[in-house]
């Protein structure tokens, strides 16, 4: 379903449907307030799309009413006036209020409250004998709200265009410093034709966009390191047609292992605000040879068709054999003449890969056990309780999606223990999948650092090695992760928020790396720092805006490990 405003919304179960059109923009006022209506100045209609529901490809309009100066509940009615959009778009709402008489939707008895009321329009093919693919109609949309009136524009145009970025099968064999030029195509799948592409790459995880054209704007230095390259094409790409960009070459990073770079296609300049607020551009070099789509004839520039932007970004992906060694840590400091001490349990990456889970998973955690006699009197805010299958005394702690070369995280506990009873704690590195089962972590050869056990006696001590338990699930005795139920995994649609900074841990680290498999739509933003975590940079799930539509930004990982 192509979205003409990026908000929030829900369908009732019961659509109101309607004959014809809908509309939005401008304003008009009345007495000491002004009533306002925003809009999409033009949408695009799909002329294969249907009603509206979970999958749609319809179009939606969501109007923004509001009256300034008016703090009390106003009442009011929205016109919609839907004989223009014959043979163009067949027009439902969710919105019960809103009843077709004739060629006019109303909406009546409709009370504003905070001087805010919305409306959804759902614009679908023609049910009765369609227009020639490319006909235009204007939707006209009037509201008045005690006394105060405004009307507003909106363009329905029959048939779009859809450009996409064509998926690149996973680059094999690479290998840190090489320079990849995957074949990058793109498909125009709607009905008219596109005339001016721009490419946006948001990359930094660990391929770099190595090459340089006039046509293109760079930045650096995003959150957690991504770049960000923005090229701008004057191309006609008809409806069916696909053309082959010129090469574009990805140097493969010295702590690639599973190396991507997002790409997305739009025929509207990309929105710099929001999250592409944080990069600075500067144009290519003008010496530089442009980048050109081979095929495609040079346009004078937009041509006013419409975009869907549907299915428009992928993921270039990679598989370097490359390896991180993760080491687990603790260390045990009692306080004097007190039977309690601070044990603190940590993870360290020594490289030299970093190690990106885009689902929003963790490559590892950090688990402490701690014997029965022992009690926990403080755990830092990102560190549960495990349950189910697991000691009592265990606890696991969030680290980062994204697990950089050089990353550190550590956690305190204050322990109550007697120095008589000579106990100890074990620190483990949980690797768990969304299977619920431990992936063995196949990036890490050396084994031998990956749990240590630490003496709760008398005098300060540190981890020595020691055997791991059974990896084949996430607790090694049979079952999920024990830590699921207090501290909810992330699916693929949405990245765990850190909590933020606590003074009982600490972790440094980087951005994110890739995935596995071919290619998938998204780009990437930061998920900030986390309570009990100090800073925790990674990079989770997020929303880039890019030309009229917004992409979702998702970590995506194959169930399991990644291997």
């Amino acid at each position: 379903m192509r979205t003409s405003r990026s908000r929030s919304f829900g369908l009732a179960t019961t659509l109101t449907a309607l004959a014809l059109g809908g509309a939005v923009a401008p304003a008009a006022h009345a007495a000491d307030s002004t009533l306002k209506i925003e809009a999409p100045d033009a949408v695009a209609v799909d002329p294969g799309s249907t009603a509206p529901d979970h999958g749609s490809n319809s179009t939606r309009i969501h109007l923004d009413l509001t009256l300034s100066d008016h703090p009390k509940p106003a009442m009011g009615r929205i016109t919609v006036d839907l004989a223009p959009l014959e043979g163009i778009a067949t027009v439902s709402t969710p919105d019960s209020r809103c009843t077709a008489t004739g060629q006019t939707l109303t909406c009546d008895t409709l009370t504003m409250y905070d001087g805010e009321q919305g409306l959804d329009l759902y614009l679908y093919a023609p049910a009765g004998t369609p227009r020639a693919v490319g006909s235009t109609a204007v939707l006209r949309t009037s509201a008045v709200f005690d006394g105060a009136t405004a009307s507003t524009d909106t363009k329905v145009t029959l048939g779009g265009s859809n450009v996409v970025v064509d998926d690149v099968p996973a680059a094999e064999g690479l290998k840190p410093g090489d320079v990849w030029k995957p074949l990058i195509k793109i498909t125009n799948k709607g009905q008219l034709p596109a005339s001016q592409l721009y490419l946006t790459f948001i990359g930094g995880m660990e391929y770099s966009f190595q090459s340089q054209f006039s046509n293109c704007q760079y930045a650096t230095g995003g959150d957690g390191g991504v770049d960000a390259v923005i090229c701008t094409l004057p191309a006609t790409v008809e409806a069916g047609q696909s053309v082959t960009l010129t090469p574009i070459g990805f140097k493969v990073d010295a702590d690639a292992y599973y190396p991507y770079e997002d790409i997305h296609v739009t025929t509207t300049m990309p929105d710099l605000s929001g999250w592409m607020s944080q990069f600075h551009f500067t144009p290519g070099p003008a010496s530089a040879p442009p980048l050109v789509a081979l095929g495609a004839p040079q346009s004078s520039g937009p041509n006013g068709v419409v975009d869907f932007e549907r299915d428009n970004g992928i993921s270039l992906h990679g598989a370097v054999p490359n390896t991180a060694d993760f080491v687990a840590t603790g260390s045990w400091t009692p306080e004097a003449g007190k039977k309690q001490g601070k044990l603190t349990a940590g993870l360290v990456n020594n490289g030299p890969a970093s190690i990106d889970w885009r689902s929003g998973s963790h490559p590892a955690k950090v688990r402490v056990e701690l014997p029965a006699q022992a009690k926990v009197l403080q755990k830092p805010d990102n560190c549960y309780q495990a349950v189910r299958n697991a000691p009592a005394n265990s606890f696991t702690c969030d680290t980062s999606a994204y697990i950089k070369n050089g990353y550190r995280a550590s956690f305190d506990f204050t322990v109550e223990a007697d120095p008589a009873a000579k106990l100890s704690a074990v620190v483990t590195l949980p690797s768990i999948g969304e299977d619920g089962q431990e992936s063995g972590k196949p990036w890490d050869p050396n084994k031998a650092n990956d749990a240590v056990t630490v003496a709760l006696g008398g005098e300060a001590s540190t981890g020595t090695p020691s055997p791991q338990p059974s990896q084949s699930t996430g607790t090694g005795t049979g079952g999920t992760d024990p830590s699921a139920s207090p501290s909810p995994a992330p699916d693929a649609s949405s990245a765990a928020p850190s909590p933020s900074p606590s003074p009982s841990a600490s972790a440094t680290g980087g951005t994110s790396g890739g995935s596995t498999g071919g290619t998938t739509g998204g780009s990437l933003a930061s998920t900030g720092g986390g309570q009990g975590s100090g800073t925790l940079l990674g990079l989770g799930i997020g929303a880039v805006a890019l030309g009229g539509g917004v992409v979702a930004v998702t970590r995506r990982r194959k169930a399991g490990a990644q291997q």
